[in-house]
């Protein structure tokens, strides 16, 4: 009786690479970050109006080696992959065995096979979740940087303009109508920012409740996964024929 392993479990257990639909949540933010380094003193403007300096505000929350993180959900599909690839090699060699071997032993061990196959398949949808999850949750964090970098470019496009007004209406020596405009212009800057800085938290917040779902969902797949290794089939003795 011959076995040929129909697939090869080990050329998925290699180094885990980038997805593809991949972002690093921290470019959106550093980008910002980078663009108004020469002239932060916007963001002191800022800061009389905020309780924080927003740029370092997201910076904070974003901070972690995203990169790294979503690589995980490649090692735990690499690991899936590996498993499908034992679970078709035990399918193969079920079948070479039931068109060879006949009896009560032979239905003994067709039986377990098939039980330990159903189980790395079990294993193997239950880590491309986990790798789903790990996936989802890098995507909402860099949908939620990128969201609230375009929040800090209103931010300063508004402290800007009010810059601009407040320096006009001192050259021009304002008064009466003209001064009042400028003190409007103002307040509907503020009301800008104060806009945009409520739009971040919330942004923020939502991030964070959809990271926490997702953790929950990783929490309940591992824990299925260690239940079932734990009840995972193993022979109750060796095979001990009677004539020999």
């Amino acid at each position: 009786m011959t076995f040929t392993d129909v697939a090869e479990p080990t050329t998925y257990l290699v180094a885990p690479a980038e997805p593809d639909e991949f972002t690093d949540p921290m470019k959106a933010i550093n980008a910002v970050g980078d663009v108004l380094s020469p002239g932060s003193w916007l963001l002191k403007l800022a800061e009389l109006m905020l309780p924080k300096d927003p740029v370092e505000w997201a910076q904070h929350i974003f901070a972690g080696n995203w990169k790294a993180y979503a690589e995980c959900s490649q090692a735990w599909r690499n690991l899936g992959r590996s498993c499908e690839a034992l679970a078709r090699n035990l399918e193969s060699g079920n079948a070479t065995i039931d068109a060879s071997w006949h009896g009560n032993a032979a239905d003994s061990a067709f039986l377990y096979f098939d039980a330990l196959r159903r189980n790395l398949e079990e294993f193997r949808d239950s880590l491309y979740t986990m790798s789903g999850e790990y996936v989802a949750i890098a995507q909402s964090v860099a949908v939620a940087a990128e969201a609230v970098s375009q929040c800090i470019g209103a931010i300063v496009d508004a402290v800007v303009t009010a810059a601009i007004a407040a320096a006009a209406s001192t050259a021009a020596g304002w008064t009466g109508w003209a001064a009042a405009m400028g003190y409007a212009l103002g307040a509907a800057e503020a009301r800008i920012i104060l806009k945009e800085w409520g739009r971040m938290t919330h942004l923020v917040n939502a991030a964070q409740v959809s990271v926490s779902a997702g953790y929950a969902a990783i929490e309940r797949v591992g824990g299925d996964i260690t239940a079932r290794l734990n009840a995972f089939p193993l022979p109750r003795a060796s095979y001990d024929h009677p004539a020999v």
